[in-house]
């Protein structure tokens, strides 16, 4: 495969870009804008976008299901005995990526649709939006009808999913809000592809730089990482990611989601074709992005570096805490849930050790015990999660770690009494305390 490939020249369509990208993450059917170079009402975007909902059966829990056989009209399958085949690999893939078939896909017999010679009914699936989503993945996609709809029931998909899991709604956060919330999901769905990669055969680090530049390169047209940070005019150590606004953050959120279902739904084996893999998603988006609206990925504004909105964002968000306690046995409240923070790692994770000491019974933490819980307070990159091969730990536990053997650095916080070492662990001291109460509060 070549990666090099020149995507310059496809047609373009006449659309709003932030409105197709960004329901990646939040989107209502209507915000799809309708493909301009339309000759059949019957293929156009708008069309089917209407007809896939008017299908849909209410399910009682705000959202749909499909009978397959409406799916099969609206995809263009004539034929039921070659849409059962497209059936039954969505099942494989269902079930091959850990979830219950039987959840997704449901056999039916519905009184309508009898065979006119008598009999029993014919049989039907009743499908929710994720067995929609993975019959398009798995049907044709050189009819036009399921070329569309992968894009469609993957974006609605994710759209549902964060609705009932995580409650946002995108439109009502400002461009600094989508950009953190964007930067976050990227790094908790970065983990579960990179976990989805080390089972289809990635191991090493190498190899992880090379499964991670394929999806760069099949999104950003045949560039990698450093390609990007020299076109963008960005220096070499920055995180390209850390630098773009949340409609580039929207589609590289598809990439990663796409590519780790693909993974484990289609059971891909071995580093090459895990990498063949990602290249081929980031150039389905990057496809989707210029017939959408011309605009491709690299020739979208730099950002400002979101660790800076980070620093104020929790500047005017401080975590909440009780009053100051009179004693240290006594644990602080554990502060108000909110979105894990984007901080500095060498400056600041010593201020959120200290946060994640005070709420402990005695104020005393195990490192193992902290290295779990931080996350829970700061957003960690890729980098940092990645597992040094040769020490068969994290540079993030490293970095926890060093917290305690550079204890008699003058700059370390124990040295300056807001901690003490214990064995196997940490314990916060009084001073801690205050300055916990004094940092985190509103």
């Amino acid at each position: 495969m070549t990666d090099n490939r020149n995507l310059d020249h496809l047609v373009k369509y006449d659309c709003n870009f932030d409105e197709a990208m960004q329901r990646i993450a939040q989107t209502n059917p209507n915000e799809v804008i309708k493909l301009v170079e339309t000759a059949d009402d019957v293929n156009s975007i708008d069309s089917l976008i209407d007809k896939f909902e008017d299908a849909g059966h209410d399910d009682g829990d705000n959202d749909k299901r499909w009978l397959a056989r409406d799916l099969q009209s609206l995809l263009g399958y004539t034929k039921w005995d070659k849409f059962e085949q497209v059936i039954e690999r969505s099942m494989t893939a269902c079930a091959n990526a850990g979830h219950l078939v039987n959840n997704h896909f449901q056999k039916v017999f519905p009184q309508t649709g009898k065979n006119p010679k008598g009999g029993r009914p014919a049989r039907d699936f009743q499908l929710d939006r994720y067995a929609c989503y993975l019959i398009a993945q798995n049907a044709s996609s050189s009819m036009k009808q399921v070329a569309f709809a992968q894009t469609y029931f993957a974006i609605q998909t994710r759209r549902q999913e964060l609705a009932d899991h995580e409650g946002v709604n995108f439109d009502q956060l400002s461009e600094n809000q989508k950009r953190l919330y964007l930067r976050n999901q990227v790094v908790a769905e970065n983990k579960r592809l990179m976990s989805a990669a080390k089972a289809s055969g990635v191991k090493l680090g190498p190899d992880f730089g090379k499964f991670n530049n394929k999806g760069y390169q099949g999104l950003y047209g045949g560039r990698g990482k450093q390609e990007i940070q020299e076109y963008k005019g960005l220096s070499s150590k920055a995180n390209i990611l850390d630098h773009m606004g949340s409609t580039e953050l929207a589609a590289n959120l598809f990439r990663i989601t796409q590519t780790e279902e693909k993974l484990r739904s289609k059971n891909i084996v071995g580093k090459e074709n895990a990498c063949n893999a990602h290249y081929e998603v980031g150039l389905k988006v990057r496809q989707t992005m210029q017939e959408l609206s011309g605009i491709l990925p690299e020739d979208l504004p730099v950002a400002e570096d979101v660790k800076k909105i980070a620093r104020q964002e929790r500047k005017q968000q401080r975590m909440r805490t009780v009053e100051p306690q009179n004693r240290i046995e006594q644990p602080l409240a554990a502060p108000e849930k909110r979105q894990p923070v984007e901080i500095d790692l060498t400056k600041d994770l010593w201020k959120y050790a200290l946060l994640a000491m005070s709420v402990q019974p005695n104020g005393e933490i195990t490192t193992h015990a902290l290295i779990s819980a931080l996350p829970e307070y700061i957003a960690l990159s890729d980098e940092h999660l990645a597992t040094n091969e040769s020490r068969k730990d994290s540079k993030f536990s490293q970095i926890v770690r060093n917290l305690k053997s550079h204890k008699t650095s003058k700059s370390n916080f124990i040295y300056q009494g807001y901690a003490k070492a214990t064995k196997g662990g940490f314990k916060i001291t009084r001073r801690g305390i205050e300055f916990v109460l004094s940092y985190f509060a509103e």
